[in-house]
């Protein structure tokens, strides 16, 4: 049995965050045919410069650990005064399918309802139907669906009700 731990990053693993989202959001730019020309603020042209001046800035950064190596990583932002969002959710392609993103999610749920969140956000490819399955299993609500300059993609935004997930969690 594999040790699963979820765990608050340093600075110091900013790098393997960083490598960990590269790794994780390739596919996905081959899929959708994103390139840093058509699509610069995709998380897998993220610089370590950036990690760096996102965490300063006060987003916290988890890590999902399976025996002692990092499989995935995830930044939540508050957004809005009562409004967390959570970005450059990565998993690495050879840890998908474990349930390390169910345990990732739920992390960020827990953790946005302890700041002082009521709704976590998100913004996705509309088009990945697994990907949207997956957060609506959650009980994500597609808010919007839209296309703009910044992304060369129909995009969908999603809202959760975190004080709703903690309490049905709270009734198991």
């Amino acid at each position: 049995m594999s040790e699963k731990i979820i765990k608050s990053l340093s600075f110091e693993e900013l790098p393997l965050c960083l490598e960990t989202i590269h790794k994780a959001f390739l596919p996905n730019c081959e899929k959708y045919g994103f390139t840093k020309e058509n699509y610069p603020s995709c998380a897998a042209f993220v610089t370590l410069e950036d990690l760096i001046e996102t965490k300063k800035n006060g987003t916290h950064f988890y890590g999902v650990f399976v025996d002692g190596k990092m499989a995935g990583c995830v930044q939540l932002k508050r957004v809005e005064p009562t409004v967390y969002s959570f970005t450059r959710f990565a998993v690495l392609p050879e840890y998908q399918h474990l349930g390390l993103g169910r345990l990732l999610l739920s992390h960020c749920i827990k953790k946005s309802n302890e700041y002082g969140a009521d709704k976590m956000r998100l913004l996705m490819v509309y088009d990945n139907a697994k990907l949207r399955a997956f957060y609506e299993a959650f009980g994500f609500k597609l808010v919007k669906k839209a296309r703009d300059s910044e992304h060369p993609f129909l995009f969908a935004i999603y809202e959760l009700d975190v004080t709703e997930e903690i309490k049905n969690e709270n009734m198991d």
